[in-house]
């Protein structure tokens, strides 16, 4: 599967960021998150958080 960055901090694969893929979908990549409180996960669920900049930017290069 090809990505295409959207958006991110920094030009290295370790960074936040956003990307679409060709399918359509947004990939979101960040730091997993330690702290859950509040999240129910279901098998094979992560969460990852990204500034909300990032979400803007991504919106931005998609048209929207």
């Amino acid at each position: 599967m090809a990505l295409q960055k959207l958006s991110g901090d920094c030009n290295r694969n370790d960074c936040p960021g956003v990307y679409t893929s060709g399918d359509g979908s947004v990939i979101v990549q960040g730091p997993l998150l330690t702290t859950t409180e509040g999240l129910t996960f279901s098998e094979g669920e992560v969460a990852v958080r990204i500034p909300a900049h990032l979400i803007e930017e991504a919106a931005r290069a998609l048209g929207r």
